[in-house]
């Protein structure tokens, strides 16, 4: 296992450039001339495709970072959780990951994900699956499974408003993933120092 594996620094580079391809197909969409229909249909239809990349390759970082902490001290993972965790993707270093996200598995997996990242950093933080823009991220998950799976090649097609649902739920989770972020660096430094000082309390 890689020394980095559980660099927040480098999970944060994951985020970034994933989400910079996105935008840039944002960007492609914005200069393509409104009469050139196939160009705006061709740069909308990757932008989805740079979105669900998004959510795969930040919900794979996530697990895959669990994952590498898994051993921490005071971390605590039930069995079958733990299987989950090592079932979701192939973690021999030598071998090509291939992904378990099915567009049926894809929110359950985001809030597992959520949740063993923040156990592996002592943080308390669940994913607010109850907040009305939580929909958003279904309706990705919709999106994706009709792109996933068509019928005709028109169903193919990527409209402007499927492009601002897209926006919103990547919004919401880029959200939700700088807070997870934030009170798990909170967390882990408040149990560092309580680490600390149970060793000065040892040795006094």
């Amino acid at each position: 296992m890689r020394n980095d594996a559980v660099s927040l620094k480098e999970f944060w580079g994951v985020i970034t450039r994933l989400k910079e391809d996105a935008s840039a197909c944002l960007k492609a969409l914005a200069e393509t001339p409104e009469d050139d229909e196939a160009g705006r249909s061709f740069w909308r239809r990757m932008y989805a495709l740079a979105v669900f990349s998004f959510f795969d390759g930040v919900t794979y970082r996530m697990t895959f970072h669990a994952y590498a902490a898994r051993e921490r001290r005071d971390v605590v993972f039930l069995f079958d959780e733990l299987t989950r965790l090592e079932k979701m993707y192939d973690f021999d270093e030598d071998a090509e990951p291939v992904s378990a996200f099915g567009h049926a598995r894809m929110l359950d997996n985001i809030r597992f994900a959520f949740n063993a990242f923040a156990r592996v950093h002592y943080s308390d933080y669940v994913l607010p699956t109850a907040d009305p823009e939580w929909a958003f991220l279904r309706q990705v998950a919709r999106i994706r499974a009709g792109l996933e799976h068509p019928r005709a090649p028109q169903e193919l097609e990527v409209y402007d408003e499927t492009v601002d649902d897209l926006l919103q739920g990547l919004r919401w989770y880029v959200e939700r993933v700088a807070e997870l972020l934030e009170d798990c660096l909170t967390q882990f430094e408040a149990k560092v120092v309580e680490w600390g000082d149970e060793e000065n309390e040892m040795v006094m």
